[in-house]
């Protein structure tokens, strides 16, 4: 029995001096980073930093955190902002933001509320600490634009992940339910009101490759070009517009979209009076694309279903054989 008891207490003191070392080391870690942003110009403010979680868990708390990234402008501010890390498992993240929080960019202020918001975050035990596996859950969100609009979702979930047998390409699905989109851009789609108040549902599921592997340089430096996307599956309803797509796209020098989409529309003459409406196709296109797309439409059999292919070439946009603007730049800096 004293064997034991002294075995025990061995133990319990070794562990003890590994948490202290974890959390001082943790405490560093967070510290050097956050002054090394500050080197590079940011503005980084915040009013205290601690880790706590004795015996299992290595919790750190940032209070009245501000970040500023001077090369894009964008201004993050919270009250706190939460990090939890396993003693024994230091490379599984969990972060918890605040109810409140605010996000500027240099042409608007949005305050953001809701009534959860989390993260889990895995990521490989290297130097640059390479994502591996990411979830994303929000709970009760509302945004409010100091450019007059607000919008919100009742849930939001999203989750990444590392695509087996592919280098630099990830799983990235993302799901909303009961979206608000607000007055302001209901104003911008919905000048009639006849749509529902709320978006019922926006799910997205994709493979997207990338120029090099996500991890923390995406913060500290820059973010890295999209070089393919592989759309499994895209679909929202609004009443009674239904909207999917699906598809592979390449992305050319220019850093446009290049390739083909499946789109299949219900009720497409609204969705397409609704994009006139909010300038993302040409006003002077309306007349030729309704013509151009009635013709798909009665070839399908159906006067309201439309399934066409969403073309972009040569840095252009053609819905079946009518163009409507400019290819989507997939560059993400």
């Amino acid at each position: 029995m004293r064997k034991l008891i002294i075995v025990v207490l061995v133990a319990a003191t070794a562990w003890a001096a590994y948490w202290v070392i974890g959390a001082t080391a943790s405490q560093k870690a967070t510290e050097a980073w956050l002054d090394a942003r500050r080197a590079e110009g940011w503005q980084v403010e915040y009013t205290d930093l601690t880790v706590r979680g004795f015996p299992n868990r290595f919790d750190t708390m940032i209070t009245d955190i501000v970040l500023t990234d001077p090369e894009t402008g964008l201004n993050w501010r919270a009250p706190f902002f939460q990090l939890f890390s396993l003693s024994y498992q230091p490379n599984h993240l969990i972060a918890a933001w605040p109810n409140t929080q605010t996000l500027a960019t240099p042409l608007q202020k949005i305050d953001i509320n809701t009534t959860k918001m989390t993260a889990s975050l895995k990521v490989l035990p290297n130097s640059t600490l390479t994502l591996d596996a990411a979830t994303l859950v929000v709970d009760g969100a509302s945004l409010t634009s100091t450019n007059g609009w607000k919008a919100g979702a009742d849930k939001l979930t999203a989750a990444i992940r590392k695509t087996v047998g592919k280098e630099n390409t990830y799983d990235i699905a993302a799901q909303a339910d009961t979206v608000t989109p607000g007055e302001a851009l209901r104003a911008m789609l919905d000048g009639g009101g006849t749509l529902p108040d709320v978006i019922e549902g926006l799910n997205f599921d994709t493979e997207i490759g990338f120029a090099r592997p996500l991890d923390i340089r995406v913060i500290e430096d820059s973010r890295p070009d999209i070089t393919a996307l592989n759309i499994k599956d895209a679909r929202g309803t609004w009443g009674e517009l239904q909207l999917r797509a699906k598809g592979d796209l390449s992305v050319d020098e220019q850093g446009f979209a290049v390739g083909e989409l499946a789109l299949n529309a219900r009720n497409w003459r609204e969705m397409l009076a609704l994009a006139v409406q909010a300038g993302a196709v040409p006003a002077e296109y309306a007349s030729a694309a309704e013509l151009g797309l009635g013709f798909v439409a009665r070839l399908s059999g159906s006067e309201t279903s439309l399934d066409v292919p969403l073309t972009f070439k040569d840095g252009r946009t053609l819905l079946g054989p009518v163009p409507v603007g400019a290819a989507p730049s997939l560059n993400l800096r």
